[in-house]
This record gives structure tokens, C-alpha cells and sequence, in this order.
């Protein structure tokens, strides 16, 4: 973190998802569409859910913004890591988006008090 890599420099958006060379349904950059992230997403999420007998621990309809919350909230645990760096990476510099991000789930929530 103490020097910027080229990559974090570049205004342009990076593409998180790109298709495979055979795959129709792709645009001209080689980026998925939208829906198609959406459909992969939903159907991992099916797939932990078949595998999880706990209905508490299933996290389906798993979307693409979970996995924004989820490593928000992950690296936000992290000690070395400032607030500073949380809005660099997720390009907020509003602090009340930075809570949102940084939030436990509800039910993490529950599961500190009721250890309690």
C-alpha cells in the first residue's frame, strides 16, 4: 500500500468479469453482459445452497453487489487497512456509504449478541 500500482492510477474501469473466447453472449471488449453475470452468480449460489442443510447458512439469490459488500466488510476487518484505503478501493468518499460497506449482516449481528 505504500506506493500506488499502475493499474490503481488508471481512470478507465476494469472489467471484473470477462467471457471466454467461445461464448456467444459476450460484448465486443470480451466483457459479459450484466445478465449473464447475474445468472452465474445466481446459479453458484444455488449450487452452495444444495450443498448446505442449514437454511441460515444458504445465500441464495447470491448478486453481484454481495460480492462488493462482502470484501468491503472483509477488508475492513484487516488492522493495517485505514479508511483511507477503504475509499480508494471502493471509490466512495462518503463515510456514510463507508459504514453501509463495512456493516456486519444482520445475522452476524445476532450471532455476537446471543453469544453474549
Amino acid at each position: 500500500m505504500e506506493e500506488e500500482l499502475q493499474l490503481d492510477a488508471s481512470d478507465e474501469t476494469l472489467a471484473l468479469f470477462l467471457s471466454g473466447k467461445g461464448t456467444p453472449a459476450r460484448k465486443a471488449d470480451g466483457r459479459l453482459f450484466p445478465r449473464s453475470i447475474n445468472r452465474i452468480l445466481e446459479q453458484i449460489g444455488k449450487w452452495h445452497d444444495a450443498e448446505l442443510k442449514d437454511p441460515e447458512r444458504h445465500l441464495s439469490p447470491l448478486r453481484p453487489h454481495d460480492l462488493r459488500h462482502t470484501f468491503a466488510n472483509e477488508l475492513a476487518k484487516h488492522p493495517d487497512v485505514t479508511e483511507q484505503d477503504l475509499e480508494r478501493l471502493l471509490r466512495h468518499r462518503n463515510k456514510r456509504y463507508l459504514t453501509i460497506y463495512t456493516r456486519p449482516l444482520k445475522a452476524t449481528s445476532a450471532g455476537f449478541v446471543e453469544r453474549l
